[in-house]
């Protein structure tokens, strides 16, 4: 087996903490919030009230991440720091994979992938502070006098004060991570689309940063590379586990016009309670 050290791995959702409360100000993580609004949308139905309660907290999040874009970071002549996919490509240990796990070797060889990860790493801009990865874990909520606030914490779980970085970067892992943990909750029949949602606030607070196609595919990749290192080469995956991935394969070749004839599934959490978020691998 090939090195791993090309993943990063983050702890999953059902490690978030649970709410807490600071001088009268409620914070809880933006995950436990949108389960609770999944979870009364599943026992009352999409109401008027709920619909809007969700649009406020990804408009909470859409506006936290304008504010960080508009933040002011240091220029530095350093080099900028690229996303791993677009610095190294798909790791050699893809070939290893059981076939089971989706059409990872389709991927591997379609010029179109190569051709996006090209495409984005040449246009690649660091011009402004970005996050990195402002995926759904790294949000806390907050609420004070019927408004609602969100902040971005780092990696270590301090504020984010932000890094030089391509904005539309930022943009795009929010659309990845709303389509893979949030997406499959939702009932189809109530017409939500949770990534289209928030690309909307952010624009409606200023936003600017729209990712391509070929980022949105690299972004795709990158998702589905660390779920496979959690699921099927760290661990033996399971039927649940292979049709999970089959499905995060399969969205690369979709955002390229293919079509795979993958396995869909309910996210991973999501199967056994359809109100619980399938969040970023677990460490």
């Amino acid at each position: 087996m090939t090195d791993l050290r090309l993943v990063e791995r983050r702890p999953a959702l059902h490690v978030v903490p649970s709410s807490t409360s600071t001088h009268g100000i409620d914070r809880r993580p933006l995950v436990r919030e949108l389960e609770d609004v999944v979870e009364r949308m599943h026992d009352h139905g999409a109401t008027p009230r709920l619909r809007s309660d969700l649009v406020a907290l990804l408009g909470a999040w859409a506006s936290a991440l304008v504010d960080l874009h508009r933040a002011r970071v240091p220029i530095t002549d350093a080099p900028p720091v690229l996303p791993w996919v677009l610095e190294d490509g798909l790791p050699l240990w893809l070939d290893e994979v059981a076939p089971e796990a989706g059409p990872v070797w389709a991927v591997r060889a379609h010029p179109g992938v190569a051709h996006a990860l090209e495409r984005t790493r040449l246009g690649w801009s660091a011009v402004q502070s970005t996050h990195g990865d402002p995926n759904g874990d790294v949000v806390v909520v907050e609420r004070e006098h019927g408004f609602v606030r969100a902040h971005l914490d780092g990696a270590d779980g301090s504020p984010c004060r932000g890094v030089l970085g391509d904005p539309r970067w930022d943009v795009a892992t929010v659309a990845d991570w709303l389509a893979v943990a949030l997406g499959p909750a939702l009932d189809p029949r109530w017409g939500i689309d949770p990534a289209a949602t928030f690309v909307s606030r952010y624009r409606a607070h200023g936003g600017d940063a729209l990712p391509s196609r070929h980022m949105a595919v690299a972004r795709t990749l990158t998702t589905a590379v660390e779920w496979t290192a959690q699921l099927a080469v760290l661990t033996e995956p399971d039927d649940e586990a292979l049709a999970w991935l089959s499905g995060l394969w399969s969205r690369p070749l979709a955002l390229l016009g293919v079509a795979t004839g993958a396995r869909s599934s309910e996210s991973r959490a999501g199967a056994a309670s359809r109100t619980v978020l399938a969040g970023a691998p677990q460490a």
